[in-house]
């Protein structure tokens, strides 16, 4: 089944610059809205999601989580450009990914990640089995900075040999490996971690650096999205 985005035909979307709601992200939420509980009484804790409902509104779908935070963020996939898939949050929270799994952008949940590419090729990008990652990879990232233009830092990053793993991922069990990867460069270092398919290469959780001001954003694949 095509996981398709919170908006039929949606393209292109951002939110409003002047902090207002964009109404097309805004239609994306509402078609998910039941998962939101926004109507929930004052006080009443939030009631768990259920695949069952992800699956029932047909949408790509995420947790996204900073490492201190207790509980995931769910996320809908609300539109999609050229391989880079925006995710947004009921507070209007970003997280831009390119292909099977690179964050390339995030809003609103710290400091920005304002860009990021690397060299190809690059498993978090395009699915290969572990077997066949590539040695070393070239990650880039453009970060805030004084001026009209963000600070870019460039890391060398290298993977740990694969380590088989299981987990669970709202309801759903999955066995694959668990990859270390290793980055550093002149302004530092950082350590990425993956679960991984050890078949297909779909990375299906990973832990991911965006900024020397940034926690790891941890993000969970509920639904890829496969609209293409």
């Amino acid at each position: 089944m095509t996981k398709r985005l919170g908006l039929v035909a949606l393209r292109l979307v951002s939110a409003c610059g002047s902090g207002g709601k964009d109404p097309i992200v805004q239609a994306a939420i509402t078609e998910v809205g039941g998962f939101w509980n926004k109507e929930k009484p004052a006080g009443e804790p939030p009631r768990p999601i259920t695949r069952a409902e992800i699956e029932k509104a047909g949408v790509a779908a995420i947790f996204a989580r900073l490492e201190s935070d207790p509980m995931p963020t769910l996320m809908s996939a609300a539109s999609s450009n050229g391989g880079y898939v925006t995710y947004v949050s009921a507070l209007q929270q970003e997280v831009t990914r390119r292909g099977a799994a690179e964050i390339t952008g995030t809003r609103g949940l710290g400091t920005d990640l304002l860009s990021a590419w690397s060299s190809a090729p690059d498993p978090l990008v395009a699915p290969i089995p572990p077997a066949r990652w590539p040695a070393r990879v070239e990650r880039v990232f453009e970060l805030p900075a004084e001026g009209p233009q963000g600070k870019v830092v460039t890391f060398a990053c290298t993977f740990e040999p694969p380590v088989p793993a299981e987990m669970t991922i709202l309801e759903v069990r999955y066995r694959g490996v668990n990859i270390s990867e290793d980055c550093s460069g002149p302004s530092g270092s950082f350590e990425n971690l993956h679960f991984v398919d050890a078949a297909s290469g779909a990375v299906r959780r990973s832990l991911q650096w965006t900024g020397p001001k940034m926690e790891l954003i941890d993000l969970q694949v509920i639904e890829p999205y496969t609209g293409g």
